[in-house]
């Protein structure tokens, strides 16, 4: 005869939650990282950012905090990428006028 249907593998269901627990910090740390890579195309800064789900997914403290972050990055690239060509081109032009005018400042000072 079989195993009975309602029989629970303890160990299996401890392997699943650690694969889990293990597995899903890193995803949303490679979103995070994928997400302002695209904003950004800055390397360092989207690994030093995509550090923090990761690090806390793992240490499993403030994981709503840490996924909330990965969430609000990914949409932001979202929002980037239906931006259209236009309105890109304008913002990058206030962005790097606002930029060169903090230098200018930082340097009178």
């Amino acid at each position: 005869m079989g195993m009975p249907i309602n029989v629970v593998y303890l160990r299996d269901i401890a392997v699943e939650r650690t694969i889990v627990a293990f597995a899903k910090p890193i995803a949303l740390g490679l979103i995070c990282f994928v997400s302002i890579l695209y904003i950004s195309k800055n390397v360092g800064a989207a690994f030093v950012i995509s550090l923090v789900p990761l690090l806390l997914g793992w240490l499993g403290i403030m994981e709503t905090f840490a996924y909330a972050i990965a969430a609000m990055v990914f949409l932001a690239a979202v929002a980037w990428a239906a931006t259209p060509v236009s309105v890109k081109g304008i913002l990058v032009e206030h962005s790097e006028r606002a930029i060169t005018n903090i230098q200018q400042e930082i340097k009178a000072r």
